[in-house]
């Protein structure tokens, strides 16, 4: 009975209307794949974002003919969720180390505030700041700073999904890097930080 309805299930994915069968997937697993990265160290939001994306992940294994119903629906979500909650903490480790290095550029560009180090220091900062470009200043400021999820930055930047967006950070880490390891005033500044590990 259970392998029927998993298959039912699998013939849904594949249908042009697949509302049913996601909603199916929500009721029967939702909560075990919560329970799991909650387990693992995450919240219910996390467990929440994480099944979601676990669920998108297993569409597109059916629609693409690489998930036919070999093992249970419930245990490759599982795993899916598993791959997917270690390299969100792997991706949170990294960005809890360039979020010093931001939020410390911020201060320095922001008036109003304490500036640390000199004149030349600040100027060079607010010119890299500048040369990185509106996208790129758009997306690391919203991501480190005001602590935004890629979900909510990619409501504000016209990206196609998640992946150009990381992708886009990526590439926007390494010029912003580039340019301060040109700049000498913002190497002896910035060079204790865990950026440059």
């Amino acid at each position: 009975m259970e392998r029927h309805i998993q298959q039912s299930n699998i013939d849904d994915l594949l249908g042009p209307d697949i509302e049913a069968a996601v909603r199916r997937l929500y009721d029967a697993y939702f909560e075990a794949i919560v329970v799991q990265i909650c387990n693992q160290g995450g919240s219910r939001e996390d467990g929440a974002d994480i099944f979601q994306e676990s669920v998108i992940v297993l569409i597109e294994k059916v629609r693409t003919g690489q998930f036919r119903g070999e093992s249970s629906i419930k245990t490759f979500l599982s795993a899916i969720a598993r791959n997917l909650w270690l390299f969100e903490c792997r991706t949170r480790e990294r960005r809890r180390k360039r979020e010093q290095l931001y939020m410390v550029g911020e201060e320095l560009t922001t008036e109003g505030k304490d500036m640390v180090g000199d004149k030349n220091t600040i100027l060079a900062l607010r010119q890299v700041m500048g040369e990185i470009g509106e996208k790129c200043h758009q997306i690391l400021k919203g991501f480190y700073f005001e602590k935004k999820s890629y979900r909510d930055l990619l409501k504000e930047v016209d990206m196609q999904n998640e992946q150009v967006l990381r992708n886009k950070k990526s590439k926007c880490l390494k010029k912003l890097k580039e340019l301060m390891t040109s700049t000498p005033e913002l190497i002896r500044e910035f060079k204790p930080l865990p950026f440059y590990e």
